[in-house]
C-alpha cells in the first residue's frame, strides 16, 4: 500500500515580496485552525493594527528576528520565540530588521481568514495592489478587508476609513473577484 503523499504547499505571494505559504489549509483541518509560514523582506509594510474578535492568533519566529505589537507596545522575537494572541488584543507584525524573516502564523478557529489572504493575492497577482499609495491600491484592500469577517481595525480612523473606501469602490464598480 503506498503511503499518501500531501501536497506541496501552496505559496500566495505579495507585490511587496512577502509569502504566504499555507501548511495548514482551514480545510486540512477541518476549520479548527489556519496555518502558514510569512516570508517577509526587510522594509514589507505591516497590516494595521487589529484585534480578532472570534479568533486566538500565534506567532512563532523560525528564522531572523520579528518585531511585533501586542497589548501596549512593541517587542522582538527571536527565532524560537513565540507569542499568542489572545481575542480581542490590538496587535500586528512588522520586519524591522535589515534580512528578511519568517515566521509561523496560525489563526484558531480558522473562520475565512484564509479566504482574505487569497483575496489579497488574487488582487496582487491582477495587478491591483501594485503601489499602496496608489487610491485605486487603498480602495482593493478596502474592499478586501470589509469582506472578511475575522478581523477589526483597532485605530478608530481605520474603522471609519475602511468601510468609506470600500464604499467608494463599490459606487465605482471595483470588484476583489474575476
Amino acid at each position: 500500500m503506498s503511503e499518501e503523499r500531501r501536497p506541496a504547499p501552496e505559496r500566495l505571494a505579495m507585490p511587496d515580496g512577502t509569502v504566504f505559504t499555507l501548511t495548514r489549509p482551514a480545510e486540512e483541518t477541518g476549520g479548527e485552525l489556519i496555518e502558514m509560514e510569512i516570508t517577509l523582506p526587510p522594509g514589507a509594510p505591516s497590516p494595521p493594527r487589529h484585534f480578532h474578535p472570534r479568533q486566538e492568533e500565534r506567532w512563532e519566529a523560525l528564522e531572523g528576528t520579528i518585531s511585533v505589537y501586542v497589548k501596549d507596545g512593541w517587542r522582538d522575537l527571536r527565532e524560537g520565540d513565540s507569542v499568542t494572541i489572545p481575542v480581542g488584543q490590538a496587535h500586528t507584525i512588522r520586519n524591522r530588521s535589515d534580512r528578511t524573516v519568517r515566521v509561523r502564523d496560525s489563526h484558531s478557529p480558522a473562520l475565512d481568514f484564509e479566504d482574505y489572504i487569497r483575496t489579497l493575492h488574487r488582487l496582487a497577482r491582477a495587478g491591483k495592489l501594485s503601489n499602496p499609495r496608489r487610491p485605486s491600491t487603498l480602495i482593493y484592500f478596502a474592499l478586501a478587508w470589509r469582506e472578511q469577517h475575522t478581523q477589526t481595525a483597532a485605530q478608530l480612523s481605520l474603522r471609519v476609513a475602511l468601510p468609506v473606501l470600500a464604499g467608494l469602490g463599490k459606487l465605482l464598480r471595483y470588484r476583489t473577484t474575476g
